[in-house]
């Protein structure tokens, strides 16, 4: 018999001895355990209202007593926490299903059909605090599913506005006047996009404000301001910076400079300017990553460097597939670039992929055509 085998039967042998005398208990010691597990139960669920924060520390467990646009306050034993709005990642409400934990997680890997069905089934049973969360997560979805669909734009605006208009003094009323803005930049309904962009760019923090000129410096580009938005996005990226949502506005601000540096013709200095982003920049801002290697692909094409592009292309592909905009772009390019590297079957595969799981979208119109 091998040492391994030997290993493995007593490794069995000390488990039967274990379930056996677990089986020998006294009726009334399994009693006993039971109750202590009933009550260690019952312990952890008592009710609370938890909030996770940006920064990963741990969450915090207390009673929502209220909130502001600007803050949310929780009690906490005797004491009364602030915690600022910007700070807030999300908010788990006593009480809550527990799909709903999944249904975010879905929502966050881009499967936003998934997260609607399961947010949409917590409606009708929900605490007033978790009905305005939900309207807001549905709205959030929304919007981010529009980004590769625009037929899904005027539904998410509209969600996205009647949010607002309701909840003027929610802590989620910043992040969706951004969303609505970019929503409103998606439909190319400028006006409507900076108006949006202007009330967040009001806040009271740092790190909206700098992101608030980002997106009005977008909106130039799509004008096809690409001096304005250079200078702008420059001036951004300037900017001092301190917090990790500061230096992200900064990060974000460079990308838009490698933008313009590209449409401008200097596709060999937005290059520079991507790769120190990618040096620089924390795995988990995985949208600016997305962008940015999306942005690299189309300096490489513009430079005639196929097998480059596609090497960019398909890290897009790989690591961001839950950027759902960015992806579908990624894959258009990658089914053409498949084939001049005398591999079409790939071409042929990114070109399904993309019917597939985007096929509303601007770019699988244009894989069809072509």
């Amino acid at each position: 018999m091998t040492l391994n085998n030997r290993n493995h039967l007593e490794m069995r042998h000390q488990l039967s001895l274990r379930s056996n005398k677990l089986m020998k208990r006294p009726f009334w010691s399994s009693l006993i355990l039971l109750a202590g597990i009933s009550i260690l139960t019952a312990s952890n669920a008592t009710a609370a209202d938890t909030i996770y924060q940006y920064d990963g520390s741990s969450p915090l467990l207390g009673d929502v007593t209220g909130y502001t646009k600007t803050e949310l306050t929780l009690k906490r034993g005797a004491s009364d926490v602030k915690i600022p709005a910007n700070e807030i990642e999300r908010v788990r409400w006593d009480g809550e299903p527990p799909q709903l934990n999944i249904a975010r997680n879905q929502e966050q890997n881009g499967n936003y059909a998934a997260a609607l069905e399961e947010y949409k089934k917590a409606e009708g049973s929900a605490s007033p605090n978790l009905k305005k969360s939900l309207q807001f997560m549905v709205a959030r979805a929304t919007a981010r599913s529009a980004k590769s669909n625009p037929a899904g734009l005027d539904n998410a605006i509209k969600l996205l506005d009647d949010f607002v208009k309701a909840n003027g003094d929610h802590f989620r009323y910043y992040p969706a006047m951004k969303l609505l803005g970019e929503t409103y930049l998606a439909k190319k309904d400028y006006a409507a996009a900076n108006s949006a962009f202007g009330t967040v760019e009001r806040s009271p923090w740092k790190d909206y404000q700098m992101d608030a000129k980002n997106m009005k410096a977008r909106v130039l580009l799509a004008q096809g301001n690409t001096k304005g938005a250079l200078a702008a996005f420059e001036a951004v990226a300037k900017m001092d910076g301190k917090t990790p949502g500061e230096l992200a506005t900064k990060h974000a601000a460079q990308l838009g400079s490698a933008i313009c540096l590209e449409k401008d013709g200097k596709p060999q200095d937005a290059i520079k300017v991507l790769d120190q982003i990618i040096k620089e920049v924390s795995s988990q801002q995985s949208s600016l990553l997305a962008e940015t290697y999306l942005k690299k692909g189309d300096c490489y094409q513009a430079l005639g460097e196929s097998k480059e592009a596609l090497i960019a292309y398909l890290h897009v592909d790989v690591l961001f597939p839950s950027e759902p905009a960015v992806h579908a772009e990624a894959l258009y390019h990658l089914s053409n670039l498949w084939g001049k590297i005398q591999k079409p079957e790939r071409g042929a595969e990114a070109r399904a992929v993309l019917q597939q799981q985007y096929p509303d979208s601007e770019w699988t119109q244009k894989a069809t055509k072509g």
